[in-house]
């Protein structure tokens, strides 16, 4: 190329160069599309046996340790998770810094970054741990509403839940190094291990006689550990950049670089985690611990159905952030909207179902279905599917590093759930409708990310609604009158089986008919083509 390029000076055999530099980036962006589309089926993998091995476990244990025990389990478990959404939005900036510099620095550069995250992870651990131990009077003298005979048991649930918190704090940098690397592959084999564990446990513990609920929280800190040695021998053996940290590495632009970012992904991941956990604790101030139980199913439901999305989103995100940092915003926006619209499909195919036959579905799961568990489940994963309609433009703010101005205008409006929903039932509102406001807010925060996007990054707004929102109505409409239908009918568990198959086929048909573009019709096509090769043995095809 540099030979011809000498000659393109000439005048003369422009076209070879051309069609080299074109080939040359056909070949990029095919393995590129080809590392997205290993990493999705690897994601998709593990989301479905993680669905089935959670939904399993859950029955178990709530049989296992009773309405009361649950509860107890979630809402104090649930209150430490308000703290560890620190760890959250480490992986997050890690990952988002890793990714960012791989295309443009070296291997001493990265190395001396992941050393300066490492420092990073171990101060705030001693911090949180500090912060956690504080508060533990607090919590369990007034705060919280728990009989007094299992005070005892609930502290030790939150001794053991703050150390999964650190467990899960330290292995933060390791993961984000994972996913930095496009290594999905490995990460989902450890997350599925994890889930079979957690499934021995919930067997072992029907077994024990005694306090079950201290046993169960006592294995699961055993989990806990075995996922942190996983993630940190493996990077240390596969990744050079990841060397032990040493101060000598510390650098005060680097951390005041990523510190900037931490504090508003702070703030992002806190108000997220705080409206759930701050619905949580509502709910039991005016209700009690019976009601936790029902919203810790509609979580439970929430974060397995939420495996099916995030596949995509975390499978794309590494090459978002890469074609912002590589200056290709075009290519940045368009992987956003194309990570939206297969996240909404991925999601919604499993969603709607569920939605109309959820009484159904926690009747098979659960057997006994404890009260409001069928409407928080409805409106819990409804407000998922609202966020999943732009999610992808908020990894297209983390490329663009804009985190301070999205974090206050468009996480803001989701934390302000919780004084709305307290507000509405303080008032007299009955808690089937208050409990609405939850999905009406989270829809809000979906479409403000369109118009925020727009001011800051140049994201063209008719584009966005003409790629995504226009391009999903016809099959999604298709969605819903199909099961609204079937809703109403009489007809028998099997058949209700047999027509969702069909509608799902239906659906996918539509989705690939009318919401793709001719670029990603041909990609999803040779995608398809190069799976059935690998299944279909060569002789058959």
């Amino acid at each position: 190329l540099s030979r011809a390029c000498r000659r393109c000076r000439k005048g003369i055999h422009t076209r070879p160069v051309r069609k080299g530099l074109n080939n040359l980036i056909m070949v990029k962006s095919h393995r590129a599309s080809t590392r997205v589309v290993i990493n999705t089926v690897a994601q998709y993998g593990r989301a479905l046996i993680n669905i089935v091995v959670a939904l399993f476990s859950t029955r178990i244990i709530l049989s296992v340790l009773g309405v009361d025990d649950y509860g107890i389990y979630s809402l104090v478990a649930g209150v430490v998770a308000m703290l560890s959404f620190i760890s959250n939005a480490l992986v997050s900036t890690t990952q988002r810094y890793l990714s960012f510099h791989q295309t443009n620095s070296g291997v001493e550069y990265i190395s001396m970054l992941f050393s300066n995250v490492i420092i990073l992870h171990v101060l705030f651990s001693i911090l949180l741990v500090g912060l956690l131990e504080i508060i533990e009077p607090f919590i369990f003298h007034g705060f919280l509403n728990i009989e007094t005979s299992r005070i005892l048991s609930a502290k030790i649930v939150y001794q053991c839940s703050v150390f999964m918190v650190i467990m899960s704090f330290m292995s933060a940098p390791f993961l984000a190094l994972l996913i930095s690397h496009e290594n999905i592959v490995y990460s989902s084999i450890v997350q599925i291990v994890d889930s079979f564990l957690r499934l021995g446990v919930a067997l072992a513990i029907t077994v024990f006689g005694d306090d079950k609920l201290t046993i169960y929280v006592l294995l699961l800190c055993a989990i806990s550990i075995f996922k942190f040695l996983s993630y940190v021998v493996y990077t240390h053996l596969k990744y050079e950049e990841c060397t032990r940290p040493r101060f000598r590495h510390l650098n005060k632009s680097v951390i005041k670089s990523i510190s900037g970012f931490l504090v508003w992904q702070l703030y992002s991941t806190g108000c997220i985690v705080g409206r759930t956990q701050g619905t949580a604790i509502i709910l039991n101030k005016l209700f009690g611990t019976f009601i936790n139980t029902a919203f810790g199913i509609a979580q439970q439901v929430s974060g397995a159905i939420s495996f099916v999305s995030s596949s995509l989103i975390n499978a794309i995100n590494p090459q978002i952030i890469k074609a912002e940092g590589a200056g290709d915003r075009s290519r940045m926006f368009e992987l956003s909207m194309t990570a939206s619209k297969f996240g909404f499909f991925l999601l919604s195919i499993v969603v709607m179902p569920l939605v109309f036959n959820m009484g159904t579905v926690l009747n098979l799961w659960l057997g006994n279905v404890p009260p409001y568990a069928i409407l928080f489940c409805q409106v819990i994963l409804i407000t998922s599917l609202c966020d999943q309609t732009t999610l992808g433009l908020g990894t297209a703010n983390q490329a663009i590093g804009n985190v301070k101005n999205y974090s206050l205008t468009v996480n803001t409006l989701k934390i302000i759930t919780v004084p709305l929903i307290a507000i509405s039932l303080l008032l007299g509102l009955k808690l089937e409708y208050s409990i609405w406001i939850y999905a009406i807010m989270e829809l809000g925060c979906a479409l403000f990310r369109i118009i925020f996007l727009h001011y800051s990054g140049g994201l063209d707004i008719r584009l966005f609604f003409q790629r995504v929102f226009v391009a999903l109505c016809i099959p999604f409409l298709f969605l819903i009158i199909s099961y609204y239908t079937l809703h109403n009918s009489n007809i028998s568990l099997l058949a209700i089986v047999l027509v969702t198959f069909g509608i799902s086929l239906i659906y996918i048909f539509l989705f690939f008919k009318f919401s793709l573009t001719s670029p990603e019709k041909k990609l999803s096509v040779r995608i398809i083509s190069k799976i059935s090769k690998k299944i279909i043995p060569t002789k058959f095809t």
